[in-house]
């Protein structure tokens, strides 16, 4: 009988490009918590022999059903989201339930975190410390991984097919930043859970980076030079960037997610999300990048 593995927001950027390398692999059945229908039918869709769940992992009680029978889980939590810390806690501490259970199986705790959680100045790397912390202090075995900006973000495709291509992303274009490949960090991944023993990976936390720091304007340069156009590189207003930002994480609706300090928060799919706590995220993490960037090494 296959193992159970949990997989926490399947439907986002890191689960979808490794769920395929988990799903035929077929060392483990996968459990897909999805937040919502949409997701749901869609992960059935594309993964019909899995078992998806809609649930809810702000719920400490959903988080033990979601975990009850497993060995394992890989945990991301959403972005830029004002209950990030709740579902990271639950999350652990649901584990290490399920891990005291009689008769268990629960072996390894995979958590995607970021680069650099000493970042005070980060709200939402702040938030990861704490369940890092939980994980530190629990006897449960975990991995932590630790990648930076994703490399995918760049829109190849649009200035591919722009005649005068311009580019204008969230933050100074001259600031440079590491990053990763969605696929390289896909890849890792199943390999810390396929061969966590062989590995001897538990209690272990690994930073990621494909790239030594690079500007925008350098990543620009190289894309234009592949596509044999000059690409103009704009810096965006630091409002522009923030809500670009928020578009790119609440589905084009940035400008909806707490506008001002009088305003409601208007994001209807996204209720349970406290926006004027979002934008403080993103707010912060504009003015970090728009001066520091996030940087790390191919080589740790």
């Amino acid at each position: 009988m296959s193992e159970i593995i949990l997989i926490t927001c399947p439907s986002g950027k890191q689960c979808s490009h490794l769920i395929p390398l988990l799903y035929k692999n077929g060392n483990f059945k996968l459990r897909l918590a999805a937040h919502s229908q949409a997701s749901v039918d869609k992960l059935q869709s594309l993964y019909p022999s899995a078992e998806v769940v809609h649930s809810d992992i702000a719920d400490f009680h959903q988080c033990r059903q979601l975990l009850e029978g497993t060995t394992a889980a890989n945990v991301v939590l959403p972005s830029l989201h004002s209950r990030e810390k709740e579902m990271g806690l639950n999350l652990v501490d649901a584990a290490v339930a399920e891990s005291q259970r009689p008769g268990n199986v629960f072996r390894h705790f995979v958590f995607s975190s970021v680069l650099a959680t000493q970042h005070r100045n980060l709200m939402q790397l702040v938030l990861k410390s704490y369940v890092e912390e939980r994980l530190y202090l629990s006897q449960i075995n975990w991995t932590i991984l630790k990648p930076t900006n994703f490399m995918d973000a760049y829109p190849v495709t649009m200035l591919a097919s722009q005649e005068t291509p311009v580019m204008e992303k969230l933050w100074a274009p001259g600031i440079g930043n590491s990053m990763i490949a969605l696929r390289d960090l896909a890849e890792a991944t199943a390999k810390v859970i396929n061969e966590r023993e062989l590995l001897q990976d538990y209690l272990a936390e690994y930073p990621l980076c494909s790239t030594m720091p690079i500007s925008d304007a350098e990543v620009c340069r190289e894309i234009g030079r592949q596509l044999g156009k000059e690409i103009e590189v704009k810096a965006p207003t630091f409002e522009t960037g923030v809500n670009k930002l928020l578009g790119y994480l609440y589905g084009g609706k940035g400008d909806q997610v707490y506008a001002g300090a009088n305003a409601d928060f208007t994001l209807a799919a996204e209720g349970d999300v406290r926006g004027d706590i979002v934008r403080d995220e993103a707010e912060r993490l504009v003015l970090f990048y728009n001066r520091r960037g996030l940087r790390g090494s191919p080589m740790c």
